[in-house]
């Protein structure tokens, strides 16, 4: 039985399994929308739980709109703000762009041009987390911490929150409104989040939330836009309106669509990472592993499928110099490093089962942090039929699978 298995940017694995060995080859039902700037478009006029902008805003307003970091695709979103603003005719507020600080310059100047029919008084702003000018504090929160953000998040009149929608218990996911804080906060605020606990820890996580949704209530925020995960990358919908509709919304298309059944554990999990270039990172790696992990039995293992060209940071490699996961997690608790949480989650993965993984990257650095490199169809094959029963897991960074015999989801 000769399985494709598109992954990372263009790449695709065709490994020959004998039928009576896959146990489960899981993928979403949801095709990308044809038209991604037709579907927010669509959204934008038609919103659920809340009036359109046209009727939730006055002339003169600032209407702020907030892109997560996770979102990527710009280009066709803003180019859906700008239409739907001419046609309701609400030109006659300003309309505001704010993007993470690690956008490139080329996107930048290429959605200036994008706006530039809404007058001088659109703007793109890309966030400066080490400019104390471009920050402005807010207030503190209960657990007495300075709420630092953006200056512009602060003064617009309206905000409108864009990001990709997650499940509950996905690795990294602080609520509907994660895209804004700390993304948007200075650089103190995000190295005290850069802390993994806050990600491993389920009191910690909800500590985070809680912070998050406080900061959404001071902000006086009422709108949210969630983009649903489309099978093979892109968006299959665009979901606009009022927060807790979206939301519901959104949970009620990831349950649909992204969180299927297992019969039973397996001994190996084949976990596909797909979506382009842009979705080929060392955070989906760790969101696919802690989306997989439990699907396979404790003498198993994991071949992760990626063409992640980036090396990884400086807790990664820091990774492969504990001998236990114990120490590691000791170790990781004051690390304020970026990729702290994702190295834990790695480190906590190969703590349970074996990781073999297919990359672009060179084999001595899969070899530094204790993963086994995959070259060949023919070595995946061999991988599979030793372990005998097979789960192939497809945009496994978006996959929420539980074992039907177990209460625990990822």
């Amino acid at each position: 039985m000769s399985i494709a298995t598109p992954f990372g940017d263009n790449a695709r694995s065709t490994c020959d399994i004998a039928p009576q060995l896959v146990l489960a080859n899981l993928h979403a039902d949801c095709s990308a929308a044809a038209d991604l700037k037709q579907a927010v478009l669509d959204g934008l006029r038609h919103p659920v739980g809340y009036p359109d902008l046209a009727h939730a805003s006055v002339p003169g307003d600032v209407v702020l709109f907030v892109f997560g970091k996770e979102v990527g695709d710009y280009e066709p979103i803003t180019a859906a703000i700008v239409t739907y603003a001419q046609e309701a005719g609400i030109t006659d507020r300003t309309f505001q762009f704010l993007l993470p600080h690690e956008t490139l310059s080329p996107v930048v100047e290429r959605l200036k041009q994008g706006i530039a029919s809404l007058g001088e008084q659109a703007e793109v702003i890309v966030h400066q987390p080490h400019d104390q000018k471009a920050n402005a504090f807010l207030t503190s929160t209960q657990e007495n911490h300075a709420i630092i953000l953006n200056r512009h998040l602060c003064d617009a009149d309206l905000v409108v929150p864009i990001d990709v929608a997650r499940s509950r218990e996905g690795f990294g996911y602080f609520g509907p409104y994660s895209s804004i804080f700390p993304t948007y906060s200075d650089i103190d605020t995000q190295k005290r989040w850069n802390s993994p606990l806050f990600v491993t820890r389920i009191q910690r996580k909800k500590r985070r939330v809680a912070e998050v949704e406080e900061i959404r209530q001071l902000l006086g925020i009422v709108y949210n836009c969630l983009l649903v995960p489309a099978r093979g990358g892109g968006y299959a919908a665009a979901i606009f309106g009022e927060a807790t509709h979206v939301e519901t919304e959104a949970t009620r298309q990831l349950k649909q669509d992204w969180e299927p059944h297992l019969p039973s554990m397996a001994g190996v999990v084949i976990a596909l990472i797909t979506g382009g270039q842009a979705g080929q990172t060392w955070e989906n790696a760790a969101r696919a592993l802690a989306n997989v992990e439990h699907l396979v039995r404790p003498d198993g293992a994991i071949i992760l499928a990626t063409e992640i060209r980036q090396r990884p940071g400086v807790a990664m490699s820091q990774m492969a110099e504990s001998l236990e996961f114990t120490d590691f997690e000791a170790q990781m608790r004051k690390s304020r490093h970026e990729d702290a949480a994702i190295a834990l989650q790695f480190a906590r993965t190969l703590a349970q089962c074996k990781v073999y993984v297919r990359t672009a990257l060179p084999e001595v650095v899969m070899d530094d942090l204790d993963m086994i490199p995959v070259q060949s169809d023919d070595e995946c094959r061999k991988i599979c039929e030793h372990y005998r029963d097979v789960v192939i897991v497809h945009d496994a960074q978006n996959m929420s699978v539980r074992v039907a015999d177990s209460t625990l989801s990822s």
